[in-house]
């Protein structure tokens, strides 16, 4: 028997993410991101396959999206589709980031005056295991957890400034516009402030309702709660945020959830409790901590933790749970120095609570089962069903 959460039980999944460095053109950073993939374990395994076309999806409007949002993602794909060996029109239905469904995840992040901390909580099977650091030429500089390649889920830029993504509903919000990964790209790629990144995030149309977690390296906090028909800001130095608008107008979008609103009270104790990096990282990572989540099973687990000093342009960064956190000088790495890791490694689950490799379990009725002591015909067997499923 354990005498305290923090004792080890069970055993633990490894858990392996690349790094990968690009510098260059855009269609360099494509061509470099798509020969760091290949050089993967998953990579290793990649094949091409034929099949249908996404509903709705046009190459022509994705080209006239990108053209208008982010031209350099376009050329960015060329490159991306000569490294993959795939057509290139495939490359752009997969990896332009339009008309894409996200499974349901969770994710947490904070802000205190000086760090931005962040978990991310999605599927094993589809999380992209890649942390990319590019220096494309025309745009920012940037790092982030990677997502269909040119997407980000998170990430931090060579001004320092971080952001991180929140899904709040896709069911009943959803409109044409541009996917929440490639947002965040773009924010990335664009902007160097909080307040700037705040202005773009009011003119791109949002497809679906999520939520973008900002800070910079003045120290400047925003939540930018964003739906298909309003976008509203909450604004401070120390700020929490999960998968729930907290906009009063917004709140028609929420999923009812009671593990986002559970996570909020430790973040937003965390954000005015004046922890180190190190401490934050702890705080968040550790897999006893009351935000960790565990339902791996269920395609929600904690991927990835990081912490930011957007001051420095620096971060701890770890997979899994219970990590050793690794520290990135982004800011030397934009002038030339190497990163200085070329793999993230850790366990899902962590320590405390193995990792949940089986599924979910299968639903049940709880309304009892009555044996009915009636046995129809064999001719009312097929009442109903029309000539079409009549043997």
């Amino acid at each position: 028997m354990r005498e305290s959460l923090d004792d080890p039980i069970g055993e633990t999944k490894p858990w392996r993410v690349a790094v990968v460095e690009c510098r260059g053109s855009c269609y360099d950073v494509g061509v470099q991101t798509a020969k760091g993939f290949r050089n993967s374990p998953r990579g290793r395994t990649f094949k091409h396959r034929r099949g249908r076309g996404r509903f709705g999806f046009s190459i022509k409007n994705a080209q006239a999206a990108l053209a208008t949002y982010a031209p350099n993602i376009w050329e960015e794909l060329h490159g991306l589709a000569d490294g993959l060996e795939i057509p290139f029109e495939a490359a752009v239905m997969r990896y332009s980031n339009g008309r894409l469904a996200y499974p349901t995840y969770g994710c947490s992040s904070l802000s205190t005056p000086d760090l931005f901390g962040r978990n991310y909580d999605y599927s094993v099977g589809k999380y992209d295991s890649m942390l990319l650091a590019i220096q494309p030429m025309g745009v920012n500089a940037s790092v982030g957890f990677s997502d269909r390649f040119t997407g980000r889920v998170d990430g931090m830029n060579e001004h320092g400034l971080c952001v991180a993504l929140h899904l709040v509903n896709q069911s009943k919000s959803w409109r044409p516009g541009l996917g929440c990964i490639l947002t965040v790209r773009i924010v990335l790629d664009q902007c160097a402030t909080t307040a700037e990144a705040v202005k773009l995030l009011k003119r791109l149309p949002h497809g679906l309702a999520f939520s973008y977690s900002l800070k910079d390296a003045k120290g400047v906090g925003a939540v930018v709660e964003a739906s298909s028909l309003e976008v509203a800001v909450r604004e401070g130095k120390n700020l929490a945020c999960t998968n729930h608008f907290q906009t009063k107008r917004l709140q028609i979008f929420n999923r009812r959830s009671a593990w986002t609103y559970q996570r909020l009270p430790p973040l937003e104790a965390w954000s005015k409790a004046g922890l180190s990096a190190e401490e934050l990282f702890c705080a968040l990572n550790r897999s006893a901590s009351p935000v960790f989540d565990h339902r791996y099973a269920f395609g929600c687990g904690t991927m990835h933790t990081l912490v930011c000093e957007p001051a420095s342009a620096s971060l701890l960064v770890g997979v899994g749970g219970d990590a050793t956190p690794q520290q990135i000088d982004f800011h030397g790495w934009t002038r030339g120095a190497a990163i200085g890791v070329t793999k993230l490694e850790g366990q899902l689950g962590g320590k405390t609570r193995p990792f949940d490799a089986d599924g979910p379990p299968p639903r049940r009725s709880s309304r009892p089962r009555i044996k009915s002591s009636f046995s129809p015909s064999p001719r009312r067997k097929n009442a109903g069903l029309g000539p079409r499923f009549t043997r």
